[in-house]
């Protein structure tokens, strides 16, 4: 897949499917470049501080997804990396 960027603009995308994690690590990186792209809106982005900085919540990654089945296919492949699905739209339909 294409990961999203921005050279001015929205660098802040807020895609459909959406996950908090416990880390980013390469694997997880790796795995998203190589997924096989089937058309448009065929993009993932990561947002390394999402959250707030107190005491009872802090910052933790966000990856986000523009598609469907992609985010279904990264939700069983790292499902112990999963703190949190949020999703727009339910994944289970």
């Amino acid at each position: 897949m294409e990961y999203f960027w921005s050279d001015g603009g929205n660098n802040r995308p807020d895609f459909a499917y959406r996950f908090t994690l416990k880390e980013i690590n390469s694997d997880i990186w790796e795995w998203c470049e190589r997924y096989p792209e089937t058309g448009y809106f065929q993009r993932w982005h990561v947002i390394r501080n999402f959250g707030s900085s107190t005491e009872d919540r802090k910052e933790v990654p966000l990856i986000q997804f523009e598609s469907k089945k992609a985010a279904k296919m990264f939700r069983i492949a790292y499902s112990e990396y999963i703190i949190d699905n949020k999703s727009l739209y339910s994944l289970d339909e």
